[in-house]
């Protein structure tokens, strides 16, 4: 029990541990209550949050000093983001539930060193504006999602510039389609 106590002193004197441990109590508030609960939270520690920033019951957020929020931002149950090379959101984002989103990795370029003795990757991600990105879908460090795409659920989005209006599929993600303006022309 000593043990115990000793362990939870020294996580009080740490401002990382603390915030770990509010966190964590916020993440599982439900209801009305815990959306305010997280959203002024994670508004006061994010790099950037704009205005109507949702947050949903079970979203985990590590790093959330890199990440930074447009307007209109919902990030959706049970959502991870692991933030440790930032994470860049445009606005009128929609995070469907049980999205991961990745922004460092585990180096592992030496065959004679195990891979936990390598250090990190960091590598940013960016998502533009008006993006669906469904759920249980997996973005991994370095994308580039351009404004206006569709990400299906599912899918795996690797480390690569993806154009405005992409729809994305599979595994790895590709493209199956496209979101156009149609042009009506002049005058109409």
């Amino acid at each position: 029990m000593i043990e115990l106590i000793r362990y939870l002193y020294w996580d009080m004197s740490s401002h990382w541990k603390r915030d770990e441990y509010v966190a964590t109590l916020l993440r599982n508030v439900p209801g009305d209550a815990g959306m305010y609960l997280r959203r002024t939270w994670y508004t006061r520690k994010f790099r950037r949050a704009g205005r109507n920033l949702s947050i949903f019951a079970g979203a985990t957020i590590l790093n959330p000093d890199k990440v930074e929020c447009g307007d209109n931002i919902n990030i959706g149950f049970f959502d991870y983001i692991q933030a440790g090379g930032r994470v860049v959101f445009g606005d009128n984002v929609l995070l469907g539930p049980y999205v991961k989103i990745w922004s460092q990795s585990h180096n592992f370029s030496d065959p004679l060193a195990p891979v936990s003795r390598q250090g990190s990757a960091f590598e940013p991600v960016f998502i533009g504006n008006d993006v669906w990105i469904g759920a249980n879908a997996f973005i991994m460090p370095g994308a580039v999602i351009g404004d206006r795409c569709v990400i299906s659920a599912s899918s795996v989005v690797g480390r690569k510039e993806y154009p405005e209006g992409t729809i994305l599929a599979g595994y790895p993600a590709r493209k199956i389609g496209e979101r156009t303006y149609e042009n009506p022309g002049p005058g109409k």
